[in-house]
């Protein structure tokens, strides 16, 4: 970021949300120099970018910036408030079946799910990362009833093997106090995987540019484990290039179509998203599923993207709109003005 912006010829501040006087109009924070960082005091930037999600300790603060300088805050939803987005839209056919587990009804949703498709996900309607994702699967036996020991459910702790009321036990276990304070889905498993049987999807980081408009920063793929199904580098996932991974059973022109069928829907998933939010949005990871007739699945989107691999681009591009927005060159006070309640 420091040294997109110096290439931009803009100057970044690092501010300190902790520390600020609003008479005076200053806010603490540290500025990088040739002779290393220095902290001070500094006049609100032309335009602030808020890179993590505002708690009620900073209301005030929030709403100080907001009143006086052009704001990019980017925010997501969490994985019901998304499903619910795709199946009011045109993107229904990408949406994938899912259902939010009820305190009073955990077993008997979980049952009904795990019967009806066999292999299915339960998760943390807000979580990051992986955490908290359980996989089940009906390995063989009663389609009708799923009697027999035919089930499994993986997790982070391990592969559990049982009858599907056992399986069933299980799973609440795990997630029966927490849905006192958080919401938990259910949803089917999509059968998304690499040439040599790993598990995979596809991680689509978009952003805009000095234009306002959306573009692709990178598209890869993201492999699990051998044997394992997150493919979140958090939990031992790898990361690879995405032309090699359309390319394999397909010949060029069927991979090409099916990378720009990729794009198109990232693209579509980033403007329903973005028209949802009271000021426009800057970058979303969205991740989809290819499953074995290639149907695209559009599992979630994350408004804070890991970046490691392609920080020079994901810098390059916000530094890019940031500027932008502070010249007012985008369209972003216009956008944002029409999103005022």
């Amino acid at each position: 970021m420091l040294a997109e912006a110096a290439l931009q010829g803009a100057e970044l501040v690092l501010l300190d949300r902790s520390s600020w006087d609003r008479r005076q109009g200053l806010i603490a924070g540290e500025r990088w120099t040739p002779a290393g960082w220095s902290s001070g005091w500094f006049s609100l930037p032309d335009v602030v970018v808020v890179k993590s999600g505002a708690d009620d300790d900073w209301q005030e603060l929030d709403g100080w910036i907001r009143r006086s300088r052009p704001v990019i805050a980017d925010s997501g939803l969490d994985k019901l408030a998304f499903h619910e987005l795709l199946c009011g839209s045109s993107l229904l056919p990408h949406a994938i079946p899912t259902v939010g587990i009820p305190p009073d009804a955990i077993d008997a949703t979980l049952m009904a799910v795990f019967l009806e498709h066999g292999s299915a996900v339960v998760k943390p309607v807000d979580g990051r990362r992986g955490f908290g994702i359980q996989f089940i699967h009906r390995e063989n036996g009663d389609g009708e009833t799923g009697s027999g020991n035919t089930w499994q459910v993986q997790h982070a702790g391990g592969t559990i093997r049982g009858t599907l009321s056992e399986i069933v036990d299980h799973v609440r276990a795990r997630i029966a106090g927490r849905l006192r304070y958080r919401r938990y889905l259910v949803q089917r498993f999509i059968h998304s995987v690499a040439v040599d049987g790993r598990s995979a999807d596809i991680r689509v980081h978009v952003q805009r540019r000095a234009d306002g408009e959306w573009g692709v920063t990178r598209a890869y793929v993201r492999l699990a484990e051998a044997g394992r199904f997150l493919t979140n580098i958090s939990q031992g996932g790898y990361q690879g290039p995405i032309d090699g991974f359309l390319s394999v059973r397909r010949n060029a022109a069927e991979a090409a179509e099916l990378g720009n069928r990729i794009v198109a829907l990232a693209m579509e998933i980033a403007k329903l998203v973005d028209a949802t939010k009271p000021l426009p949005l800057s970058e979303l990871g969205i991740d989809l599923a290819l499953d074995e007739r290639d149907r695209l699945w559009a599992i979630e989107v994350n408004a804070f993207p890991q970046s490691s691999l392609h920080e020079h681009a994901r810098a390059e591009h916000m530094i890019g709109y940031a500027m932008a927005v502070a010249r007012g060159t985008t369209g972003h006070e216009r956008l944002a003005a029409d999103r005022a309640p």
